[in-house]
């Protein structure tokens, strides 16, 4: 599998979409497990946070092969699929989740967060895009 880049139309896509989108990884028992998850950029590259316990987490160390997808949810639909590896990243200072969560909640952020993230030991998915399906974008 070659990475691939995401076009400009589909990153302005993804760019204003404000809505959580939709991960599966592949569980234990090789059967799909899909999150409604926030997400970010680094580059091409899509982020996403999660405890580092979690099943995201977990999943994505024993089998890299997601999938991701962010759609409209009102008529015309719209949306983009987004195949590919996922890297388990360390965010031991916060900054990446801290970086989806201002993209979500803007720059004031509620002080609780940061205890809850503290609490539960964050980690950050790093998908590489391999395939990329757009519908109705253009």
């Amino acid at each position: 599998m070659a990475d691939i880049s995401i076009s400009p139309e589909i990153r302005a896509f993804l760019d204003s979409m404000t809505v959580p989108g939709v991960l599966s990884t592949i569980g234990r028992d090789g059967g799909p497990v899909t999150s409604a998850v926030w997400f970010g950029f680094v580059g091409d590259d899509i982020l996403i946070s999660t405890p580092a316990t979690r099943p995201k987490a977990r999943n994505a160390r024993a089998n890299p092969l997601v999938s991701f997808v962010v759609d409209t949810k009102e008529m015309p639909y719209r949306g983009v699929a987004i195949e590919g590896l996922a890297e388990v990243v360390e965010d031991p200072d916060y900054a990446l989740v801290m970086s989806i969560a201002h993209r979500y909640l803007g720059p004031e952020l509620p002080p609780a967060m940061r205890e809850r993230w503290s609490s539960t030991g964050r980690v950050a998915l790093r998908i590489r895009p391999h395939r990329v399906r757009p519908w109705n974008l253009g």
